[in-house]
């Protein structure tokens, strides 16, 4: 005999199930139905690519977000130069810097839900997740350093944003988590 808890995770009520109405009788004029339980392939449910690509783009967002409130400077100082750059004003540069954040967060959220798309459970998902992205991050600070043949990761102008960039890291990995619930099993 098996356990509730063995196979399946408990749904979060994210999504509303709809439920196909059969008719009961073949005779004509015949006004009963039977209500059907969603099949195990659940058409609420958006697919991985979708779902991913949703909390990506929220993800994006909050990750920089986070940059921004740990670095305000920092983060203006380069929203400044954009702008004089592309000749636009201050608020238009940074919605740009947010809607890239977001793209590319959706297209990063995306990819790692169709990697994913067989972790069935929350807490394994966050896991994995964090992990990921956290040591994706490392790998992409860590690149320019290995490139010029510096042993030390410590060393550079960008080393006062490595924290903050971390910190945005592990909010876009529990960010994209979220997709779990959303996506469709498969």
């Amino acid at each position: 005999m098996s356990s509730f808890y063995d196979d399946e995770e408990m749904p979060l009520p994210l999504t509303r199930r709809s439920f196909r109405r059969i008719p009961l009788g073949t005779e004509r004029g015949n006004d009963s139905y039977e209500i059907a339980e969603p099949s195990f392939h659940r058409r609420d449910r958006m697919r991985p690519f979708t779902a991913g690509a949703l909390m990506g783009l929220l993800a994006g967002a909050a990750g920089l977000g986070v940059v921004h409130g740990l670095h305000p400077a920092r983060i203006e100082q380069l929203i400044a130069g954009g702008a004089t750059q592309w000749a636009v004003s201050h608020e238009i540069s940074t919605a740009i810097a947010y809607a890239t954040a977001a793209a590319s967060g959706a297209l990063v959220g995306a990819a790692f839900a169709c990697v994913t798309r067989h972790l069935r459970r929350f807490v394994p998902l966050l896991v994995w997740a964090q992990v990921f992205f956290v040591s994706l991050t490392m790998l992409v600070l860590a690149a320019p350093r290995l490139a010029e043949g510096s042993r030390t990761f410590a060393s550079g102008a960008g080393t006062a944003l490595t924290p903050a960039i971390l910190a945005a890291s592990a909010a876009f990995a529990f960010v994209v988590a979220f997709q779990l619930p959303l996506r469709r099993r498969g």
